[in-house]
Formats: C-alpha cells, structure tokens, sequence
C-alpha cells in the first residue's frame, strides 16, 4: 500500500473510530439513563403509595390525639405518634383555630413552607421538588381542626443515582478519549513506520556508497513512493561506477599518453641531437656524409611534425572540436581511389577487394574516412613480418549499417592486446623499441573517427595469423556536425 493511500486510510479512521466510540458511548448513556429512569419511576411510584400509607397512619393517629379525651390514653398515642413520625421522616401538626395543639416529627428546613401551606387553609395533597404536604380539615365536637402532615420524598437514592450517572458519563469520556489517543497511536505507527524503513534502508545505501563500496545496491520491493527512489538510488550508484571507472580509465589513458609522447618524441630528438653533434664535432667529415646527416635530422624532424599533427587531430576528435563535414559517399570507391593515390603495392603491401555489385553508400565526412582506412592499412604496412603483406578488404552491407573488414596476414597481435589496440598511443610493443613502427596514434584517431559517425570498430584475430580490423558505419546521416 502506497504512504498517501495509508494516509487516506489513516485519516478516515481517525475520524471513523471516534465517532464509532462515540455512538457506542451515547448509546450506553441512554442504556443506564434508562434504567436508571425506570428505577427511579418505579421508586417515585413505590413513594407515592408509602407516602399515601403514611398519610392514612398519620391521619389516624391525629384523629386519635382530637378524639381521645382519656389524658393516659392520649399519652400512650403521642408516644406511638411521635416514633412514627421520626421512623419515616415526617411532621404531624394539629391546629384548632390560630392554636396549634399538637406538634410533632422530623424537623425540616421546608417548614416555613408547611406554615404557608396551613395559612392559606387548603385542604388537599401538594407535591413539590420531593416535598409532601397533605392537609385536611376535621370537625370534633364543636371544634374545628386542620391537620397538617409533611414528608420528604428526598433520600440518598437521588443523590446516588446523580453521582453514578456522572461518574459513568467521566468514566465514558475518559474511555472516548483514551481510545482516540490509541487509535492515534496506532495510526502513526501504521504510517510512520512505512516511511521510516525504507528511509533507514536509503540512509544505509548512502554510507556504503559513501564508504566506497559502489556494487552497492538497495533491494526494495515494495510498490510505493519510495521504489522509484530507490531505484533512482540503484541507477544513481551504477551511474557513479562508471564515472568513477570512466575517470580513473582516463587517468590511465593521460599517465599512458604523456609517457607515449615523452618516449615517441625523444626518440627522434636523441638522434637528431647525435647527428648534429657529429656534424659539429666533425665526425661528418665530408660533403657526402653531411648530406646524409642533414637528410636524416629532416627525417626524423618530419616524424615528429607527423606525430604532433597526429596527436593534435586526436585532442580535437576527443574533444569534438574538429569540424565534420557530412556527405553521402560510395565506401568501395573512396576505398578503391586512396589505394591507387597511395601506391600500396610499390611499399610491398597487395590488396584485394572482394567484388560487389551493390550500392554501398554511407554518410560520412570524405576526408576523415580516408583517414580511418589509412590507418589501418599503414598499421598492417609497419607491423608486417615478411616482405610482401597482403590485404583483403571485404563487405558486409546491411540496412541499417556497412561493415567494412580489413585483413592481413601479418603477426597479429597477443590476445589480451586485441581490446587494448584502440586506445591512445598504445602498441603491442610494451617496452616500445621499435619507433620506427609508430606512435599508436593512428588506431586510436580512427576509433575517434568512427565514433564520431556514430560508428564502432573492433578487431580479432585471424587464424592461423593475421588481424582482423571491422568498421561499421551507420547509413543514416546523422548529426552534420558531427
């Protein structure tokens, strides 16, 4: 489940959960009110009839105290009277006229209004705020007489009732609100942990890559916001390998570059040094010999020229600085007009074109293409071992691209060299003793060439011996600028 359909979810609960407990609350509020109602109803009807009880009882009692002239008799009525009245919690008053002869019972602090009940001279029962009155006129002799009872309905069922229903409703307002703070609880979990793994899981990744270890990479599963990070991570670490791997290759290729110029160019400056040494310490002691000093140092001069024309073609194609002018050509006859021009077989080189009837047109720059295959024939030219090399060239036409395969019979080169062959200045000779064999520049600017064409080139081995060197050249036009 994603983090915003967690929150989503977490957000309906929070609201679905309380009002649930609440509904729960209420509905167990109206179950004890209830209860408590039909108690309390019950109660009040059980005190009317207890009160009505008392009322006869009393009455009797005060029509006994009016009508009893026997003063021991009378006596032993007011006792009974008297612990009657204090046993149920009421007051018996017995007035003739103004007079009141009789009173007796609980004392209550309604009794003023048991005094505005008898001044007013009603007869009947009154019932207020848990108070009972009753009041009735009695006639005996020739005397007339107005008895007044009051009770109280109040006990400490009312209060208790008061104080459990106000505890239940605490105690259910607490619950309410503890349950909020765990479903909160309970919900931050639910979302915060979804976010804080996969962010230890990132933190983990990050000081691995930190620590130098670059294979690093993190295993999350889970289809949420957090996978595109992590793969983002992942592509991120694999990015930055081969960064790293990139510029510490070209740091190697730089170190191999400035050993190669320095070995390259001292060579031809060490004997051009000798040479002018020996003219000025006259060792070139005749006109001839001079001459042939002189043609030498020219030699070796040209070499270096060649070599930095070279070298400084290469910085531009690395750079991609070099301009590229791009124009649709016919490979085999480009091919076919630079052996001629170049005169191969008077340098003891015999090349062979397979025959081919199709169109092998390609976009590229003319010049530079010549340049591609120069290289290679002349690398075939210089690392030949026998008099005569001989060189097939080939094609392999198809509609998206061109192969073109150049083939000698020459020594080849070691196994571990053949990948190595088109980087800058590098030569299957490691120690480098034969200048006379080239600098390495001249595979390394046509993988440039080639690469700028939006090309490739690779080489193999032949068996039994040769070298095997193809270019593929795309047949769309590319970019004309190269």
């Amino acid at each position: 489940m994603t983090i915003k359909k967690r929150l989503f979810v977490s957000n309906i609960l929070m609201i679905i959960i309380p009002a649930i407990v609440s509904i729960f609350v209420v509905l167990c509020v109206a179950v004890i009110f209830r209860n408590l109602f039909y108690r309390q109803f019950a109660r009040e009807i059980l005190d009317n009839k207890r009160l009505l009880y008392i009322q006869d009882n009393v009455v009797s009692y005060a029509e006994e105290i009016i009508r009893t002239n026997d003063e021991s008799i009378k006596a032993d009525v007011y006792k009974r009277a008297e612990k009657y009245l204090n046993d149920n919690n009421a007051r018996l008053e017995i007035y003739r006229g103004d007079e009141i002869i009789y009173s007796s019972g609980h004392e209550s602090h309604d009794y003023d209004f048991l005094k505005a009940v008898r001044a007013a001279g009603r007869e009947g029962i009154i019932f207020i705020d848990g108070n009972f009155v009753y009041s009735e006129n009695i006639t005996a002799g020739n005397n007339d007489y107005l008895i007044c009872i009051y009770s109280s309905m109040k006990n400490g069922n009312s209060e208790s009732s008061e104080y459990l229903i106000k505890g239940i409703v605490a105690l259910l307002f607490v619950f309410v609100i503890i349950a909020v703070i765990i479903t909160n609880r309970f919900l931050t979990k639910f979302v915060f942990k979804k976010v804080e793994t996969p962010l230890y899981i990132l933190v983990d990744g990050v000081n691995e890559i930190k620590n130098g270890n670059l294979d690093y990479r993190i295993d999350y599963k889970e289809k949420d916001e957090f996978y595109p990070v992590c793969e983002a991570f992942n592509d991120m670490a694999v990015r930055l390998k081969a960064s790293v791997e990139g510029t510490r290759h070209q740091e190697e290729n730089r170190k191999e570059l400035i050993a190669g110029i320095s070995h390259d160019i001292r060579t031809p400056l060490t004997s051009i040094k000798a040479y002018i040494e020996g003219i000025l310490d006259g060792v070139a002691s005749t006109p001839e010999l001079r001459l042939k000093y002189m043609r030498t140092i020219r030699e070796k001069a040209n070499d270096i020229d060649k070599m930095v024309d070279k070298l400084f073609l290469f910085s531009k194609l690395d750079l991609g600085d070099y301009p590229f002018y791009i124009e649709k050509i016919d490979a085999d006859s480009e091919i076919r007009k630079l052996i001629s021009e170049n005169e191969y077989e008077k340098k003891n080189m015999n090349i062979s074109i397979e025959n081919t009837d199709e169109s092998l047109e390609i976009y590229a720059d003319t010049v530079q293409f010549r340049n591609a295959v120069t290289n290679i024939l002349e690398n075939s030219l210089k690392y030949k071992d026998s008099e005569l090399v001989n060189v097939k060239i080939r094609y392999i036409n198809s509609d998206d691209n061109l192969k073109i395969i150049i083939e000698d019979d020459g020594p080849g080169v070691p196994k571990e060299a053949v990948d190595k062959l088109f980087n800058v200045f590098y030569r299957s000779d490691p120690s480098r003793n034969n200048p006379n064999k080239g600098s390495g520049l001249g595979l390394a600017i046509t993988a440039k060439i080639l690469e700028r064409l939006g090309g490739s080139i690779y080489a193999e081995n032949i068996y039994p011996k040769g070298l095997g060197i193809t270019m593929v050249f795309p047949k769309d036009k590319g970019d004309e600028n190269g």
